[in-house]
């Protein structure tokens, strides 16, 4: 049968009835064709239960990984930690979260008395952390950020009157 571009009428549909293979449509729903033709992962499909997560090897106790060897391994392990801190001796525990944000606020000094006032009060906080637990440093970082926040406050207060001399002259 030809139509009247005199192409074959299957050439203009494409080869397929009007609704394609399926009955209409796109076929059936998951892209499996009728008769259970498709790919069916085994297990059911699904990428599973989430696994323990972190980096321990499995059947790992959950403190880490334990101290192994004889009592003079241990003794000398024990002679590396610092038992104030829990720390390896000689290194420094990790400064308070009120000393970075002092120090931070404190070198803000464009945008003025705001980051000074908040210098100071993290700088007084952070420095009370670092002296009331041996396991918070930082007390050397908040005070530079207390003191970085008196000259914030220093030179807004010296900028204000200038600004207001100059009105009045």
């Amino acid at each position: 049968m030809l139509t009247q571009a005199g192409t074959p009428h299957s050439a203009q549909g494409g080869g397929y009835p009007p609704g394609g293979p399926y009955g209409g449509g796109y076929g059936p729903p998951g892209g499996a064709p009728p008769g259970g033709g498709g790919f069916v992962p085994p297990g059911g499909g699904g990428y599973g239960p989430p696994g323990g997560g972190g980096f321990a090897p499995p059947g790992s106790p959950p403190g880490g990984k334990p101290i192994t060897g004889g009592k003079q391994t241990i003794a000398m392990h024990q002679m590396t930690i610092d038992p104030t801190t829990g720390l390896p001796k000689g290194e420094k525990p990790p400064a308070s979260t009120a000393a970075v944000m002092a120090l931070i606020c404190g070198l803000l000094l464009c945008l003025g008395p705001l980051t000074g006032i908040s210098a100071i009060v993290a700088g007084f906080m952070g420095m009370r952390a670092a002296k009331a637990d041996a396991a918070v440093g930082g007390y050397g970082m908040a005070m530079a950020g207390l003191i970085l926040g008196v000259l914030n406050l220093l030179l807004s207060a010296v900028g204000v009157v200038l600004m207001l001399l100059g009105i009045l002259v």
